[in-house]
């Protein structure tokens, strides 16, 4: 059976992804991405995993039970629409936020 840190490294390894790129797309260390995918770290905070699951384009319940929802994949628009908010500066990241949560509301 595999653990998160297998399915973890196996999504990454699929998306062509540096543990480097993954740390900082989820708000992470290289180190704990390293430590996840080694074993050494089995559970995560259900923050820490919804960050990762955004970063490799899945879902948790794919990450922690294996199991494939229908929305595993993005639509390409939101693909497009995640890869240009992770190249924005932090303060930018900020505002395109709330313009978001305005845009909701």
């Amino acid at each position: 059976m595999k653990h998160i840190g297998e399915r973890i490294r196996a999504r990454r390894h699929a998306l062509a992804m540096s543990q480097a790129r993954l740390a900082e797309a989820a708000g992470i260390t290289a180190s704990a991405v390293s430590q996840i995918e080694s074993g050494a770290i089995r559970t995560l905070r259900n923050d820490t995993l919804a960050r990762v699951a955004l970063a490799l384009q899945t879902t948790a319940l794919e990450l922690t039970a294996g199991l494939e929802s229908e929305s595993a994949a993005l639509p390409a628009d939101e693909l497009r629409l995640l890869e240009s908010y992770r190249q924005l500066d932090a303060p930018l990241k900020d505002i395109a936020l709330k313009l978001v949560r305005a845009l909701k509301s």
